[in-house]
Protein backbone atom coordinates (compact mmCIF):
# COMPACT_ATOMS: atom_id res chain seq x y z
CA UNK A 1 0.00 0.00 0.00
CA UNK A 2 2.36 2.82 -1.39
CA UNK A 3 -0.25 5.37 -1.69
CA UNK A 4 -0.57 5.46 2.64
CA UNK A 5 1.95 7.60 4.13
CA UNK A 6 3.63 7.93 7.26
CA UNK A 7 1.36 11.01 7.65
CA UNK A 8 -1.43 10.29 7.22
CA UNK A 9 -1.02 6.88 9.14
CA UNK A 10 -0.65 9.07 12.01
CA UNK A 11 -3.62 11.61 10.89
CA UNK A 12 -5.85 8.44 11.06
CA UNK A 13 -4.63 7.08 14.20
CA UNK A 14 -5.34 10.26 15.46
CA UNK A 15 -9.03 10.82 14.10
CA UNK A 16 -9.40 7.28 15.20
CA UNK A 17 -8.66 8.60 18.98
CA UNK A 18 -10.46 11.74 18.72
CA UNK A 19 -13.77 9.62 17.36
CA UNK A 20 -13.44 7.17 20.18
CA UNK A 21 -12.80 9.75 22.68
CA UNK A 22 -15.62 12.11 21.47
CA UNK A 23 -17.90 8.64 21.71
CA UNK A 24 -17.23 7.55 24.95
CA UNK A 25 -17.69 11.28 26.55
CA UNK A 26 -21.18 11.22 24.85
CA UNK A 27 -22.20 8.18 26.23
CA UNK A 28 -24.17 10.01 29.38
CA UNK A 29 -25.89 12.01 27.07
CA UNK A 30 -26.95 8.76 25.00
CA UNK A 31 -27.74 6.46 28.18
CA UNK A 32 -30.06 9.36 29.62
CA UNK A 33 -28.21 8.68 33.01
CA UNK A 34 -27.34 12.97 33.62
CA UNK A 35 -28.23 14.35 37.16
CA UNK A 36 -31.03 15.58 36.95
CA UNK A 37 -29.49 19.44 37.83
CA UNK A 38 -27.94 19.28 34.49
CA UNK A 39 -30.10 17.75 32.30
CA UNK A 40 -30.98 21.62 31.15
CA UNK A 41 -28.00 21.53 29.42
CA UNK A 42 -28.99 18.55 27.18
CA UNK A 43 -32.12 20.01 26.77
CA UNK A 44 -30.54 23.49 25.87
CA UNK A 45 -28.03 22.00 23.65
CA UNK A 46 -31.14 20.30 21.48
CA UNK A 47 -32.46 23.87 21.38
CA UNK A 48 -29.21 25.62 20.11
CA UNK A 49 -28.69 22.36 17.68
CA UNK A 50 -32.17 23.28 15.90
CA UNK A 51 -31.38 27.05 15.59
CA UNK A 52 -27.88 26.33 13.80
CA UNK A 53 -27.81 27.01 9.93
CA UNK A 54 -26.73 23.73 7.85
CA UNK A 55 -23.44 25.35 7.34
CA UNK A 56 -23.14 26.40 11.15
CA UNK A 57 -23.51 22.59 11.95
CA UNK A 58 -20.97 21.70 9.19
CA UNK A 59 -18.31 24.32 11.09
CA UNK A 60 -19.61 23.31 15.04
CA UNK A 61 -19.44 19.82 14.57
CA UNK A 62 -15.81 19.98 12.84
CA UNK A 63 -14.41 22.68 15.62
CA UNK A 64 -15.67 20.06 18.04
CA UNK A 65 -13.72 17.26 16.40
CA UNK A 66 -11.00 20.21 16.94
CA UNK A 67 -10.27 20.73 12.84
CA UNK A 68 -8.55 24.07 12.22
CA UNK A 69 -10.08 27.09 10.77
CA UNK A 70 -7.89 26.43 7.24
CA UNK A 71 -9.06 22.57 7.12
CA UNK A 72 -12.58 23.79 7.78
CA UNK A 73 -12.88 26.42 5.16
CA UNK A 74 -10.59 23.78 2.62
CA UNK A 75 -13.51 20.89 3.63
CA UNK A 76 -16.42 23.26 2.85
CA UNK A 77 -15.09 25.41 0.44
CA UNK A 78 -15.57 28.53 2.08
CA UNK A 79 -12.27 30.96 3.23
CA UNK A 80 -10.67 30.74 6.66
CA UNK A 81 -12.40 34.02 7.79
CA UNK A 82 -16.02 32.62 6.47
CA UNK A 83 -15.33 29.33 8.93
CA UNK A 84 -14.45 31.50 11.48
CA UNK A 85 -17.54 33.48 11.44
CA UNK A 86 -19.45 31.16 10.75
CA UNK A 87 -17.99 29.54 13.99
CA UNK A 88 -18.77 33.11 16.28
CA UNK A 89 -22.28 32.65 15.34
CA UNK A 90 -22.34 29.63 16.61
CA UNK A 91 -21.08 30.31 19.43
CA UNK A 92 -23.54 33.39 19.92
CA UNK A 93 -26.33 31.33 19.23
CA UNK A 94 -25.61 28.42 21.83
CA UNK A 95 -24.39 31.03 24.16
CA UNK A 96 -27.71 32.75 24.10
CA UNK A 97 -30.12 29.90 24.43
CA UNK A 98 -28.27 28.13 27.37
CA UNK A 99 -28.17 31.18 28.92
CA UNK A 100 -32.10 31.77 28.96
CA UNK A 101 -32.67 28.30 29.86
CA UNK A 102 -30.56 28.32 32.56
CA UNK A 103 -32.18 31.80 33.50
CA UNK A 104 -35.93 30.30 33.27
CA UNK A 105 -34.97 26.82 35.34
CA UNK A 106 -33.80 29.42 38.19
CA UNK A 107 -35.97 31.58 38.55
Amino acid sequence: MDWITEESLETLAESVELANDFSEKMTAFRSGLIAKDLRWYQLAAHRAYDQLSSREKEVFMMRLRNHSFPLIAEQIGVSVSSAKTYWRRCIKKCGVLFNSVAYADNK
